[in-house]
């Protein structure tokens, strides 16, 4: 039997700087399975590996050995590693594997990795390795860039059209999520945890959720829902396919996965390879009700509440924002003042008006066979 061709990629600073220990780890055990390991890691003058670096040098490695390049990439990161992964290898054969090494290890959830461990984690690469591989969906999202003063995260594939005009600015991006999009409350709670160094792992999006929930006010969305079976069909397993929200939403995630926040369990019924987004909003609430009802997401126990409501889609476009009874304050803008900025796997993604669109089997990934 040949030997695997494994490019390895490490993101020395996830979970807080425990990524370096974790593919240290990772490439002697893949090593001592019987794989042959190639390291890629692109630190950054701060010690961080920036993710449009990363996706850059990815793909670079990739293309030049097109045809004889590795059998498989394995990512030793959390969500964002993997969605700058997801973004370079989006429609291709190449399959990935995944270390869980994040802060939050949502992605790795909806796997069934997250308490892996690396070891096991490993593992189950290992055996994927000879194994077929799985095809999972990822959310295709076509929005407005972010503007220039904002920190922008990786720019994969340019604009919805054919190509950028060559030193003009792209009017819209297209990027690909594998978890979830957020806006409103939880994006600016995602934001608040990306600057945060303390607390770590999940208790840090508890830590955001407590520094944003009185400072943050509703947004006025309008939610077009289409699908799962075309806005032409009857009536099916959600109700009518063509639909609308409008209203002040306090809080709305598009979901590919099941997970955000660190294991907040938001949608209990999605599958990542249903072809089905699932949308959830909360509608607005108090702070004390909020605190009341907040720790029943984490076992997927919410889904009864009456400002909770979640539908199926194909596709989600949202649009019309303003923020309620919050005019845009005077100054040079930031993520708040702005307007609400989209995230997708813990990742600034751009701004409204945008469309997320599911597309079936468009990453690849290593199987072993086993499901959460």
């Amino acid at each position: 039997m040949s030997r695997h061709h494994l490019l390895l990629c490490i993101n020395p600073a996830s979970g807080a700087g425990r990524g370096a220990d974790a593919g240290a780890e990772a490439a002697a055990r893949l090593r001592s399975g019987g794989a042959d390991v190639e390291i890629l890691a692109v630190p950054g003058e701060d010690g961080t590996p920036p993710v449009r670096r990363y996706s850059e040098a990815l793909a670079a490695r990739l293309a030049r050995t097109a045809g004889t390049g590795p059998d498989a990439v394995v990512v030793v990161g959390g969500d964002g590693m993997l969605h700058a992964t997801a973004n370079v290898l989006a429609g291709t054969e190449m399959p990935v594997g995944l270390v869980p090494a994040g802060t939050g290890n949502d992605l790795a959830r909806a796997l069934g990795l997250a308490d892996s461990g690396v070891a096991g984690a490993v593992d189950r690469i290992l055996s994927g390795l000879d194994r077929p591989p799985r095809r999972i969906d990822l959310a295709r999202v076509d929005l407005a860039p972010l503007p220039a003063a904002l920190p922008a995260g990786p720019d994969f594939a340019g604009t919805v059209d054919d190509g950028p005009v060559a030193g003009a600015p792209p009017e819209r991006e297209r990027r690909y999520v594998v978890s979830g999009v957020n806006v409103a409350f939880d994006a600016a709670v995602n934001a608040t945890a990306n600057r945060m160094r303390w607390p770590r792992g999940g208790l840090r999006y508890v830590a955001a959720v407590l520094v944003d929930l009185l400072r943050f006010r509703p947004v006025d969305l309008r939610i077009r829902l289409d699908g799962p079976d075309g806005p032409d069909a009857p009536d099916g397993r959600s109700g009518q396919n063509d639909r609308v929200l409008t209203g002040p939403t306090f809080l709305l995630a598009v979901m590919n996965g099941r997970f955000i926040g660190g294991g907040m369990e938001v949608t209990p019924g999605t599958r990542i390879d249903d072809g089905v987004l699932e949308v959830f909003r909360v509608t607005p609430l108090s702070p004390v009700r909020f605190l009341r009802v907040f720790p029943r997401v984490f076992a997927g126990r919410h889904t009864d509440l009456p400002e909770v409501e979640i539908r199926e889609a194909s596709s989600v476009r949202i649009e019309s924002v303003t923020a309620v009874g919050h005019p845009v304050p005077p100054g040079p803008p930031s993520w708040r003042s702005a307007g609400p900025v989209l995230h997708g796997d813990g990742e600034p993604l751009g701004m409204l008006p945008a469309t997320i669109t599911v597309e079936q089997g468009q990453l690849t990934l290593l199987d072993d066979g086993r499901r959460p």
